[in-house]
């Protein structure tokens, strides 16, 4: 096993081990299939690079579904360096970190040195104004422009009882403009500048993804 979470931390994605992973999520997320006694029988298990049956059936199903969403994480761009970072924000914040890694996704596609014509920085885009706010320093660091943009949602979650849709629309728009714009619905989205109409349906597609 500690070839596997070896591979993971290091943000080596390579076949067999995506194929593995791929295996143990849909036989324990689907709770059909095999079971954790017949883990030698799946085709990936003998290419995953000397991981010791006896250690695979000692992880918990939800400890290999973890592992599994850390993996999708670093395929769709991200380093071991942010996965840590979200995974802290995450839970400092009650945050799911499929969402987190969803808005980093389409904010700047993990470039951390992103900048946008706005003045966005970093891997969440965060404005001047919010870096301020939210006592960010360095917008670069990937620890702090994590922790400044996810507290940042978890405030508009808590603005809007936990709808993440609305919570995207103020992200990239601003809370200012759904109120001026009387969004107070996802069915209001529409109302939305035609960016953030397409942001949110963004998002939303690599979150669900994720999940």
């Amino acid at each position: 096993m500690q070839a596997v979470m070896d591979s993971i931390e290091k943000g080596n994605t390579n076949e067999s081990l995506q194929s593995f992973l791929d295996s143990m999520s849909d036989s324990l997320g689907n709770g059909y299939g095999y079971n954790i006694e017949d883990l030698d029988k799946l085709p990936s298990y003998q290419n995953t690079g000397g991981c010791s049956l006896d250690s695979l059936k000692n992880l918990s199903s939800s400890a290999l579904n973890n592992a599994y969403k850390q993996l999708t994480s670093s395929v769709n761009g991200s380093t071991a360096q942010i996965n840590a970072a979200v995974s802290k924000a995450a839970k400092k914040y009650g945050v799911d970190e499929a969402l987190i890694h969803s808005i980093i996704k389409n904010e700047s596609s993990y470039n951390q040195y992103a900048v946008s014509s706005a003045g966005a920085m970093g891997l969440m885009q965060l404005m001047p104004v919010n870096c301020k706010e939210d006592g960010v320093s360095d917008p670069f660091n990937i620890e702090q422009n994590i922790e400044g943009g996810t507290k940042q949602l978890k405030k508009y979650l808590q603005m809007y009882n936990g709808n993440i849709e609305m919570s995207l629309m103020a992200y990239n728009a601003g809370q200012g403009t759904v109120a001026r714009r009387g969004v107070t619905s996802v069915n209001d989205l529409y109302k939305m500048p035609k960016e953030t109409q397409n942001y949110v349906k963004k998002v939303m597609a690599t979150y669900k993804s994720l999940l």
